[in-house]
């Protein structure tokens, strides 16, 4: 269980060792240090304490972050130690009431979530290759504090938790209590409507899920034939569960509204993509392609003064062998350099090629020509003997004098594009 010790955390840990006593169980306990508080140290000794006299045995950690989004960091802090220190087939107890249900469902309204953030919190999730449950979640704030004070805990008060310039601390002390006072029934409510949408979130899930699985391409690409037959909004969710079934980030309603269309509908561009921050979404030939940005390897000139020792590319492209045998495609086969020839490796030429006796023709174009999508062209290394561009590696060679001669090489690329 996670044991901050305050008095969710201690109502739950003191009802869980009443539940031992009946059942075959064991208890174990993590304590997260946030180390923002300055009496954070006390609060871990104190919790260990607790602990110690129950026989529990506990797990203290420290989480550092950055000032900005403070939360946030946290949070992923926290689901990191949960995961790093649960066992096989433990379940994770959190100490989350009502109360923050209520909380969790009006921050949603504030910051205008779809279903999945007005889902709220769930009793019950999968969490990694365990289960997270919230044993305390049906019951409000008010009645674990009668529990408590009826069974004479002590427990630890947080003075941070009445700072109402925190947003959930300004809804906690300022605005339910008065909708509290009106309406007696709302936080019960709120549980109500979050588990309804929950459920109801979960069906279209699955609906857009069996689409989602039908409309793709080699598992990660996704055909737009048909989904662009579809209605807007059933396209809005299909593009939001691609992205987040591909890099398990939930995007903003008005950015993937941006891509339906700039990049689903094209807007008469040939190959259309839009970039954010590490990912470019590419329209190519009616497939929606979800990659990482390729770094700008424009200027790049690479000298390969040894030819025959391998050479390593930066960002992460890779090396190129070069090999005194016979490559399996013949087309593929280059004459060896001359003795004072100088190599070097290129990522682009503004020249236009002859590949043997054809018109000369852009780079753009011949890569067209061998349907190499547009983000994977910027990787490939482009081979030059003095100034004279000799090869695509992997692709092409550009004249049979190069290609015919006795002596032959092979040169090995290792990264694929």
């Amino acid at each position: 269980m996670a044991y901050s010790g305050g008095i969710d955390s201690t109502v739950l840990l003191y009802k869980l060792l009443k539940y031992k006593k009946k059942k075959n169980i064991s208890i174990r306990a993590i304590h997260i240090n946030h180390q923002i508080n300055p009496e954070s140290k006390n609060w871990s000794k104190y919790c260990k304490k607790i602990c110690n006299k129950n026989n529990i045995p506990i797990i203290v950690k420290k989480i550092h972050f950055l000032k900005k989004n403070i939360e946030a960091q946290a949070r992923k802090q926290r689901y990191h130690i949960f995961k790093k220190n649960l066992l096989p087939k433990e379940v994770l107890l959190t100490g989350h009431n009502l109360d923050d249900q209520c909380e969790t469902l009006l921050l949603s309204i504030k910051r205008g979530s779809g279903l999945q953030g007005l889902s709220g919190i769930s009793y019950k999730k999968k969490f990694f290759k365990n289960y997270l449950i919230r044993p305390l979640l049906k019951f409000s704030k008010n009645k674990i504090k009668k529990w408590a004070i009826s069974k004479n805990l002590t427990w630890i008060e947080d003075k941070s938790n009445y700072d109402v310039s925190y947003d959930r601390n300004f809804l906690r002390h300022k605005i339910i209590p008065k909708i509290h006072q009106r309406w007696n029934f709302f936080k019960k409510n709120c549980l109500k409507i979050s588990k309804i949408i929950y459920q109801e979130h979960k069906l279209l899930n699955k609906l857009i899920l069996s689409i989602l699985k039908k409309n793709l391409y080699k598992k990660n690409a996704l055909k737009l034939n048909k989904i662009k037959k579809m209605h807007n909004k059933m396209q809005y969710l299909i593009i939001k569960k691609w992205i987040s079934f591909r890099i398990k980030k939930n995007l903003s309603h008005h950015f993937i509204k941006k891509i339906i269309k700039n990049v689903l509908q094209k807007n008469k561009k040939k190959n259309p993509h839009i970039e954010f921050k590490k990912y470019e979404i590419w329209n190519y030939n009616e497939h929606l392609y979800l990659i990482k940005k390729t770094p700008k390897m424009k200027d790049f000139i690479i000298f390969w003064h040894y030819p025959y020792k391998k050479i390593t590319f930066p960002k992460n492209f890779g090396f190129l062998k070069m090999k005194n045998k016979k490559h399996t495609k013949k087309s593929l086969n280059i004459r060896a350099p001359k003795k004072k020839q100088i190599i070097s490796i290129k990522f682009h030429t503004n020249k236009k090629i002859k590949i043997n006796n054809n018109r000369p023709k852009t780079l753009k174009k011949i890569f067209n020509e061998y349907k190499i999508p547009p983000w994977k062209r910027k990787k490939i290394p482009l081979l030059f003997y003095n100034n004279t561009f000799i090869s695509a590696i992997g692709m092409f060679v550009t004249n049979k004098k190069y290609n015919t001669k006795k002596e032959k090489i092979s040169i090995i690329w290792n990264k694929k594009i």
